[in-house]
């Protein structure tokens, strides 16, 4: 049982610390599946590229995003082996402008 409290915690922790600085994502299996797109126009560099801008995007507006928010699009983006820095903005750009909405 304590064992299963202990793990319940260090969870907590880790989720915590992972709201608190824009998470660091293997891209790479994301900018491989773009190489067998039907897209010509989408190619790994200009995938690498895009996840680049949208990662460096993230760390300047990061702090601006709801603890929330963050931890439920980083789950999100990590869910099928896709991580994608361009999900993860996309994501908290969409659940921000849907609260100015209300």
């Amino acid at each position: 049982m304590s064992m299963y409290l202990a793990a319940a915690m260090l969870g907590g922790v880790l989720t915590v610390a992972a709201v608190d600085n824009v998470p660091k994502l293997d891209t790479q299996p994301t900018c491989a599946g773009a190489a067998s797109d039907i897209s010509v126009t989408r190619n790994i560099a200009s995938c690498e590229q895009s996840e680049q801008q949208a990662r460096n995007t993230l760390s300047t507006e990061w702090q601006k995003f709801s603890a929330p928010d963050k931890r439920n699009c980083v789950a999100e983006t990590n869910i099928g082996g896709f991580p994608s820095y361009v999900q993860v903005l996309t994501c908290l750009e969409m659940a921000r402008d849907a609260r100015t909405l209300q």
